[in-house]
């Protein structure tokens, strides 16, 4: 029987300090809005996954359990954006601009749905060109809220946050089911 023993230290990709926050609305459609957000307060962007939920089947003639169902938990992200432009507060939060010029929050949630990639520095590749990997997350659920406190000390915002959903990514000729994917080789959206 062979034996496979790796020491990861040699190949190690070691990643942290993001350098972009990217959100993406109406993917692949001729509306479709791309912001690169560039003020987002420091050490509040994550990625996390909720607890996975397990239901143990009982055995009647024995304290082992016949099976264990795992159920894996949702992702969820969250990052701070110190920004109140007009469009971010329509787009991200649900707000509502007037014929006067006032925006209007929402009196109650609209479903908003946008792809969302954290993006950080993974080296130089062979032509000393910078290379980016993105922790990306197909189809993201909105909760975003204002933040207007401690103004004195703080500035207004938002908090860009919300749930992954399974979304369909492609893959070359396949298609593959999944709320997060790791691209070693993102590329940041452009105009055109």
């Amino acid at each position: 029987m062979a034996k496979t023993v790796t020491n990861t230290g040699g190949k190690a990709r070691l990643i942290s300090k993001p350098k972009y926050i990217v959100a993406t609305l109406n993917e692949g459609t001729e509306n479709e809005k791309n912001y690169i957000f560039d003020h987002v307060l420091k050490d509040s962007t994550k990625f996390s996954q909720d607890d996975n939920t397990t239901n143990q089947i009982e055995n009647e003639v024995s304290d082992d359990a016949i099976k264990t169902n795992v159920t894996l938990g949702a992702y969820q992200f969250e990052s701070t954006i110190e920004d109140v432009q007009d469009d971010l507060l329509i787009d991200m939060c649900g707000f509502k601009k007037g014929t006067s010029g006032k925006l209007y929050a929402p009196a109650s949630y609209t479903e908003r749905f946008a792809k969302i990639a954290v993006v950080l520095d993974n080296g130089v590749d062979e032509s000393n060109q910078p290379k980016l990997v993105a922790y990306v997350a197909p189809k993201v659920q909105l909760n975003t809220k204002l933040i207007l406190e401690s103004l004195s000390t703080s500035m207004a915002g938002f908090s860009l946050a919300g749930t992954a959903k399974t979304a369909k990514v492609t893959d070359s000729a396949e298609s593959i089911m999944t709320p997060l994917y790791i691209d070693p080789a993102y590329t940041l959206p452009t105009a055109g």
